[in-house]
């Protein structure tokens, strides 16, 4: 089992030479990319630029996300653009070499678990499928938007039928949404396909700090222990966010802190 470090690049050329830089100075294995609605803009030259780009400094793209893009919703118009992307998305994931692409499960506002979990079954296996036949690997993000995962029940409902429904798994994203973050991969860390690394503080129930990995509340040390446990072999994806830590000059310091400190726990 081989578990890789990386953080999330910018989209755009200039910046992303500057990280892929970055990235091949301190020794990470890649980086990942996350689009939400200015993906519609995205050419496949650009692609073709960003891969080369990786190329130049020999580090892999780890992931290609999807995000906002509602896959079921009920609007037919709406619905057939989300497809659209989705389509698209996977092709330019695998241009750019990406071992896993993510997205969204869609959301029916109004609609029960059991129709939305039905609906999700009927649209996603193809997507899933070409995911696969591309040599890459999909999960999906949970309690954000555009997303009917909203907790462990949404995905035990759909693991029923499709088990091999992968978790882009962000402890903090959990824990502020009020969930067991540690019970979800203690329970289905082999249904995890991908981690993001975003650190969060509180103070008197508030967020108040979202600095480098072990400064703050999120139990890192067990997290990795079920990961361990369960066998995980991919990539620990540093995130960097918030108003603070996400940008510079606390970013670059935010991205190798959180390496320094998540390396005790990789062998």
């Amino acid at each position: 089992m081989t578990m890789r470090m990386g953080f999330i690049a910018r989209n755009d050329l200039a910046g992303l030479e500057e990280d892929a830089a970055f990235a091949a100075e301190h020794g990470f294995a890649g980086l990942e990319f996350n689009f939400w609605g200015q993906f519609k803009d995205l050419t496949e030259d650009t692609v073709k630029q960003m891969r080369a780009i990786l190329d130049k400094h020999g580090v892999r793209a780890s992931m290609l996300g999807l995000w906002g893009w509602n896959h079921l919703d009920p609007d037919d118009k709406v619905r057939t653009e989300a497809h659209t992307m989705l389509g698209r998305a996977i092709d330019f994931a695998k241009l750019i070499g990406a071992e896993v692409f993510v997205c969204g499960g869609g959301d029916m506002p109004d609609e029960s678990l059991g129709r939305k979990v039905k609906e999700f079954l009927q649209i996603f296996p193809p997507y899933m499928k070409k995911v696969q036949d591309a040599g890459m690997r999909m999960a999906f993000y949970a309690v954000h938007g555009a997303s009917f995962f909203n907790g462990l029940p949404a995905y035990e409902r759909v693991w029923e039928e499709m088990p091999d429904v992968k978790i882009k798994y962000d402890p903090a994203n959990w824990c502020h949404h009020g969930d067991d973050y540690l019970e979800v991969v203690q329970k289905h860390g082999d249904k995890v396909g991908h981690v993001h690394i975003k650190e969060h503080m509180y103070k008197n129930g508030k967020l108040v700090s979202q600095p480098a990995a072990g400064m703050g509340d999120i139990a890192w040390g067990k997290v990795m222990a079920f990961l361990y446990e369960h066998g995980y072999d991919g990539y620990l994806s540093i995130e960097p966010h918030g108003p603070i830590w996400g940008k510079q000059p606390f970013m670059n310091k935010m991205i190798l802190l959180t390496k320094r400190y998540m390396e005790q726990f990789i062998i």
